[in-house]
């Protein structure tokens, strides 16, 4: 998070104000402040669960991050009259965290609204999606595109173009069936104003990754229960309204943590777990290997599991401590993201400082000339893309003859 600022629409008054914070698989956080600081707020904006104000919010692609509310029963209350295999099977059908989607916002932003209004087809030529013709320039083949014009219903697939090293979308479109799918790259997508399906076929497939060493049967949800403590009897065949509180947390942890989670969010887990279960938690965070986002009031227990903590006031946040990355390779670590998301979930290109070769420059001016050819072809570009895209093409060709 870089410059967060989120204010709830029924306030004057930002809850947090120009938060800016990193986790990561090393993280042992714990944030703490008196109630009404921000803290919850700013693990929901964190999260998904809200949209900020203001700022950038980005995470690294394949990502999976688990949430335990602070409210611990919340995520069982629809499932009373079934055994905990059962809510786990349910929540994980399809590779999907149904609840994750539950609170994953799917508000538009300004600028999706914008690029929804403006409309695309299915080059019968090409095959490929591109926007509709302007009846300005072509009055007959714009009523044409127009009424071949495509909505994306849903996004059914993913797979990754080896030569360009990016990724492609199966595309179900709205009113069309299955038979109709077409494969379209990410940037159109983005384009179209579909980025948060994108997103969500991205942790759909980083989900399935997780989960390559488990099976969502019967059999495989038990192992997974007890090695949270909870029985085969109390698993698969007994109510979650039969159960003891503290059994009743053991299936929400084991279920927090069924997709092999990258981090770790705890919100106030205090508040549901007795003297012996934190004692339990305590040890588990020490041997997980990673990270872990801890909301709380209980100063004894931030002291045993966190090396850093973020400090909210008055919606500001302090940082004290820093989590500390063993791992050597650390090259990649310094080179920041390729892509950051604003506030309103819009990408924004980072422009980095990297000294290119002769050779990498002449390469780079032959994918520009294609991603101009084809884009003009295909009709996936604006004139204001195909002149940004010439501008880069001039520098990389006068930075060349520099070196004749």
């Amino acid at each position: 998070m870089n410059n967060v600022s989120f204010t709830y629409p029924t306030k004057d008054k930002p809850t947090i104000m120009d938060v800016s914070l990193t986790v990561s698989q090393v993280s042992r956080v714990a944030v703490i402040g008196a109630n009404g600081a921000g803290k919850s707020t700013a693990i929901k904006v964190l999260v998904g669960e809200q949209l900020p104000t203001e700022g950038s919010i980005w995470k690294a692609q394949g990502l999976r991050l688990a949430y335990v509310a602070q409210h611990a029963f919340h995520h069982l209350e629809k499932h009373m009259q079934e055994t905990p295999t059962a809510y786990i099977m349910w929540r994980f059908a399809g590779n999907d965290d149904r609840e994750s989607l539950e609170f994953k916002t799917d508000e538009l932003s300004v600028d999706e609204e914008k690029a929804r209004s403006q409309k695309w087809c299915i080059d019968s030529v090409t095959g490929n999606v591109r926007r509709c013709t302007d009846p300005k320039e072509d009055a007959k083949k714009a009523k044409q595109d127009e009424a071949g014009a495509v909505i994306p219903d849903a996004i059914v697939n993913r797979r990754q173009k080896k030569k360009e090293k990016t990724f492609e979308y199966e595309v179900k479109w709205q009113f069309k069936s299955m038979d109709s799918n077409t494969w379209v790259e990410k940037d159109t997508l983005v384009k179209m104003g579909y980025l948060k399906l994108v997103q969500r076929e991205d942790e759909r497939q980083a989900a399935m990754a997780g989960l390559m060493t488990k099976q969502l049967t019967q059999p495989g949800v038990e192992k997974h229960l007890a090695d949270f403590g909870v029985d085969a009897e109390s698993a698969s065949h007994t109510q979650i309204n039969q159960l003891s509180g503290g059994m009743k947390v053991k299936v929400v942890l084991a279920a927090a943590m069924w997709q092999n989670p990258h981090v770790l969010i705890l919100d106030e887990p205090t508040n549901y777990l007795d003297r012996e279960g934190l004692g339990a938690l305590i040890l588990a965070i020490k041997d997980y290997k990673g990270g872990v986002l801890i909301i709380s009031h209980n100063k004894e227990f931030c002291d045993n599991v966190a090396t850093e903590k973020w400090i909210m006031q008055g919606g500001r946040l302090r940082i004290e401590g820093e989590s500390v990355d063993t791992s050597k390779d650390d090259a990649s670590g310094a080179q920041g993201p390729d892509e950051v998301f604003d506030g309103a979930g819009n990408k924004i290109e980072v422009k980095k400082s990297v000294t290119m070769t002769e050779k990498d420059k002449k390469k780079a001016i032959k994918d520009i000339e294609k991603k101009i050819k084809d884009g003009k072809k295909k009709q996936t570009l604006t004139d204001e893309e195909v002149w940004e895209l010439e501008d880069k093409l001039n520098e990389l060709k006068e930075s060349l003859k520099g070196k004749e």
